[in-house]
């Protein structure tokens, strides 16, 4: 209780909300228990969620870039140490962008440094959030401003390139999946049968390491909708758990 009451004080003049969470970070091998919400004056939007040692400091926004430091990324697979940096940390991509990525480095150069990571703190870009892993003896209100200016700078000069649906209502790690996996996200059964058949051997090993282990997490969550419609991020992760258990048949029955 005094973490929670810490954190609370700590942002007060933003008069967060709070809630209980059940959620698991692979990255962090962790689980949250308190999710804080709230707003700035202009409407910038933060969310806090509390570990055992750790807080995670959560601004949405939408970047093309992917990379993490210090804390290698499992769920998009941001998790190749491209370099070290010294001042910075470690920088982990999914070899995608790399030139990019260091360029967006060297952009936030000013920043990171005053940041000042410990070995068990770090910054995680996905392509529609920012977060900042704190240890939490972080005053936050300093953190939260440069956060501010990490996602002007990333938006600015590294915009996403499509503008797509709004998956906001899903939890964390699975709207990661989904990002990650979009195109594969057919709704249309013959559509999904010819994707199958195109699919690389790499891929569909990708698919079912990726979103075989979290098929009951996904279940549960769209279980939550009852009779009412299912939005965009709902049919997208029911699309790719479809995907998943033809894919995972078809690798059972050609090693039968």
């Amino acid at each position: 209780m005094k973490t929670e009451q810490d954190i609370r004080n700590k942002v007060k003049i933003f008069r967060p909300t709070s809630q209980e969470v059940n959620l698991f970070d692979p990255n962090l091998n962790d689980k949250s228990t308190r999710l804080f919400k709230f707003k700035d004056d202009k409407e910038n939007r933060f969310k806090i969620w509390v570990f055992t040692n750790s807080l995670k400091l959560e601004i949405p926004f939408m970047t093309s870039l992917l990379f993490s430091i210090n804390i290698a990324d499992k769920v998009c697979f941001a998790d190749k140490k491209l370099k070290e940096i010294n001042g910075i940390g470690k920088i982990y991509t999914d070899n995608s962008e790399n030139d990019q990525v260091i360029s967006c480095i060297e952009m936030l150069k000013d920043e990171l440094k005053t940041l000042d990571f410990d070995n068990s703190e770090g910054l995680t870009i996905y392509r529609n959030s920012l977060q900042l892993t704190l240890n939490h003896k972080r005053h936050l209100l300093p953190e939260i401003e440069v956060g501010k200016r990490i996602k002007t700078i990333i938006e600015q000069n590294f915009p996403d390139k499509i503008k797509g649906a709004d998956y906001s209502d899903l939890p964390t790690d699975l709207r990661q999946i989904l990002l990650k996996f979009e195109n594969l996200a057919i709704t249309d059964d013959f559509e999904r049968d010819e994707l199958i058949e195109g699919v690389s051997t790499k891929q569909r090993k990708d698919i079912i390491k990726v979103i075989e282990p979290k098929l009951e997490e996904i279940n549960k969550f769209l279980d939550t909708f009852g009779d009412k419609p299912l939005t965009d991020g709902a049919i997208g992760l029911q699309c790719l758990a479809e995907l998943t258990i033809e894919l995972t048949n078809d690798e059972k029955k050609n090693h039968s």
